[in-house]
């Protein structure tokens, strides 16, 4: 009787051993999807959480509307500050990946 079991490629195993050893020392990869794409949910998930504590703290204390004016401000300014933190972190990124591939020799077309 033949034995049916699947085995994978030499080059499978020793490419998953990369990126687990990869993973395990903290690096990052390629950086897989664009980590930029989520951002106007982020942006509009951090307006509504702080309005809608806002309006509870407003509820609260007999403030109305005042710490719900501060609570949407508070989230435009942290989503604000979040959507540029990460907009600096990915152009860094790109940078270095780029003086990578050009001090490593392969140049696209100019």
């Amino acid at each position: 009787m033949a034995d049916d079991r699947w085995e994978p490629a030499p080059a499978d195993i020793a490419r998953r051993k990369k990126e687990l050893l990869a993973a395990a020392r903290g690096e990052k990869g390629d950086g897989g999807p664009n980590p930029m794409a989520g951002l106007g949910l982020q942006f509009v998930v951090t307006i509504l959480v702080c309005l809608f504590v806002g309006q509870w703290l407003d509820r609260k204390f007999g403030t109305t509307p005042w710490l719900l004016v501060v609570g949407v401000l508070f989230g435009a300014g942290l989503g604000m500050w979040m959507m540029i933190r990460t907009a600096r972190s990915v152009s860094e990124e790109s940078g270095e990946r780029e003086e990578k591939r050009v001090k490593g020799g392969v140049r696209g077309k100019e």
